[in-house]
């Protein structure tokens, strides 16, 4: 997140849960590779040979052996946070173990005469399949995890991935513009809504009001989503949307009021509409809007606000969610 330092308030939890997301590295050398930026970030890294620039998330991707490299920018102040995991395996063990991520071992590379923390360790996927993943904490303008995931067939081998690690450089931090410029869908927001920052390389974070942390969850609060995981087909936006629904923090029990498709993102697209009861005990609106693109991914948006509120809203939303298009990369 951007913003004056007295805007921000503690990273809750599920900023933090941002923590584990997947990547990769192949087979080849990092070192033997150019040093190229990672578009949206402040990182520059040699990428082993395979590796291709992402088009949905922030960083690289091997499509021959489907491994990873995830590039994931936090605020400066959760460094300190962070840190914590990374300087004690047993933490590390505990806190990744929550992210459904097995901590093998906890090793040091020297990266620019800096020992930077990498964690190494598994992740079973929901297909059932096994991956090896590494984890690497940077201090920068922005805290940086960049985590690699290579499926176990692809023996990606541990020397490659330090190897890679070792090359990272941190520049500057790209401008919001240029963020947004990289996402994968296109976004252009309506007062009063403004972003906050991106996710990942591959989301938004909106809100109305001063404060970019809001734990009390105050603020109207919008996101939109691209999809990184596996295509779906065309026709199951609502079953999906639903399965999503009910898989976000705080709307587990959301009372679903209205269900219908709708044009968005360039297609035929599904929106929810309903009530929830924030832990804060205020009730909440909110309002999900999916649309299935024609390679099989998905972007989705959704908004919370308190109830009253939300009504003096919908203009801006609408405005948001007629923007929204998948872009070619």
């Amino acid at each position: 997140m951007t913003g004056a330092e007295n805007r921000r308030g503690k990273l809750g939890p599920a900023r933090l849960a941002a923590l584990a997301l997947a990547a990769l590295l192949a087979a080849s050398p990092a070192g033997a590779q150019e040093r190229k930026p990672v578009a949206g970030t402040s990182v520059s890294l040699a990428a082993p040979k395979g590796f291709e620039p992402a088009t949905g998330f922030a960083g690289l991707m091997n499509k021959a052996t489907q491994a990873s490299v995830l590039v994931v920018e936090l605020p400066a102040e959760a460094h300190a946070q962070l840190s914590a995991l990374f300087e004690n395996a047993d933490a590390a063990k505990a806190g990744f173990a929550r992210q459904n991520v097995t901590i093998a071992a906890l090793d040091r590379v020297d990266v620019g005469g800096e020992k930077i923390p990498l964690l190494t360790g598994s992740q079973i996927a929901p297909n059932g399949g096994t991956f090896d993943k590494w984890i690497a904490l940077f201090k920068g303008e922005k805290t940086v995890m960049l985590t690699v995931q290579a499926p176990k067939a692809a023996k990606l081998a541990p020397a490659t991935v330090k190897t890679m690690i070792a090359s990272v450089s941190l520049g500057k931090e790209p401008s919001l513009d240029d963020k947004l410029a990289a996402l994968p869908f296109a976004i252009k927001p309506a007062a009063p809504f403004r972003v906050i920052d991106t996710i990942g390389g591959s989301g938004a974070l909106l809100t109305v009001g001063d404060r970019d942390t809001d734990p009390s969850g105050t603020q109207p609060l919008m996101v939109v989503a691209y999809q990184t995981s596996a295509p779906v087909k065309p026709g199951q936006e609502e079953a999906l949307s639903e399965t999503l629904l009910k898989g976000t923090r705080n709307l587990e029990n959301a009372t679903i009021a209205e269900r219908r498709h709708l044009p968005f993102a360039g297609g035929d697209g599904m929106l929810l509409r309903g009530g929830f009861k924030h832990p804060s005990g205020a009730d909440k609106a909110f309002a999900q809007y999916l649309a299935i693109g024609p390679d099989g991914r998905f972007v989705r948006l959704i908004v919370m606000a308190d109830e009253s509120a939300m009504p003096q809203l919908q203009p801006a939303i609408d405005q948001t969610v007629a923007s929204i298009a998948f872009t070619a990369k």
